[in-house]
């Protein structure tokens, strides 16, 4: 057997284990980023249950602050037709009523009753003094009713300003969470898009993992075959050299075997491994 096709089946068979070893180390480094991007997805997963979940809550946030708004807004038209109705009377007050203090009307009052018990009087200036104090008391009635009218109308109208105000926070937080959703939604977006690229990697890594794999079963039955082939060659060398010992055994006897019978033919004495030779034993034994 040649000694150089052993030596390349033997470095056919050492390239071989080394690239087997590369690709399992390869199928390895594979296998394990496959499982990163698996958990990779599904944080992402969870992560879009999240936005989803926000979305949802901004939308029904929305829709709360647009019902309040509407209820706001027929609120401010509600006091706003009360306004109008209210200064429609405060007017009509306004125009009888009294330009004095409701304690000037007070005091003036008070002096005609106390000059209508204390003082004497006749008939007439009675009957005047009465007519006086009923005057200054409708006048007073006036006045009161138009201080409480106007105060009704304040109070209408800071309730309008506090609805407002109300309506410009429920409109700014509308705006916010407007501002919100539409980032949620983008997020959400972005996600998706990402979760579909880590499942097309997933695939592509899934197909290369499949290669790699029909690569080592054709690897491995490359080197069986390969070290079958060197078990077989080495038996043959051994063989072989068994033969070639056998051969060179044979020729050593057969030539120590003529030695001896030359001898033997010229009355020499021959040793006992001579005599062992001549009559044909093995010299091993």
């Amino acid at each position: 057997m040649d000694e150089q096709d052993l030596t390349q089946m033997e470095q056919k068979i050492s390239s071989l284990t080394m690239y087997r070893v590369s690709l399992i180390d390869e199928l390895r480094k594979l296998s394990q980023k496959k499982r990163e991007l698996r958990r990779e997805i599904k944080e992402n997963v969870n992560r879009v249950k999240e936005k989803r979940s926000a979305v949802l809550e901004q939308n029904e946030l929305i829709n709360q602050l647009e019902d309040a708004r509407k209820d706001t807004l027929s609120k401010i038209n509600g006091i706003k037709e009360r306004v109008r109705e209210v200064e429609k009377v405060l007017r009509e007050f306004e125009r009888e009523a009294p330009r004095e203090s409701e304690k000037s009307l007070t005091e003036r009052l008070k002096k005609i009753e106390w000059k209508l018990q204390t003082e004497p009087l006749t008939r007439d200036e009675e009957k005047q003094l009465v007519e006086y104090i009923k005057d200054l008391e409708f006048k007073l009635h006036l006045w009161k009713r138009a201080y409480t009218t106007r105060q009704e109308l304040g109070a209408f109208l800071s309730e309008v300003k506090s609805l407002r105000d109300k309506l410009d926070e429920a409109s700014k937080m509308k705006k916010l969470a407007l501002l919100h959703l539409k980032a949620d939604k983008e997020m959400l977006r972005n996600i998706a898009m990402a979760r579909a690229q880590l499942w097309r990697e997933d695939k592509e890594i899934g197909q290369d993992m499949a290669e790699l794999k029909e690569n080592l079963k054709s690897v491995d039955a490359d080197l069986f075959r390969l070290r079958e082939s060197k078990r077989s060659m080495l038996e043959r060398k051994r063989m072989e050299e068994m033969a070639s010992m056998k051969v060179k055994e044979q020729v050593l006897i057969e030539e120590a075997k003529s030695k001896a019978e030359d001898k033997l033919k010229k009355g020499k004495s021959l040793s006992w491994d001579e005599l062992k030779v001549l009559f044909g034993e093995d010299l091993s034994k």
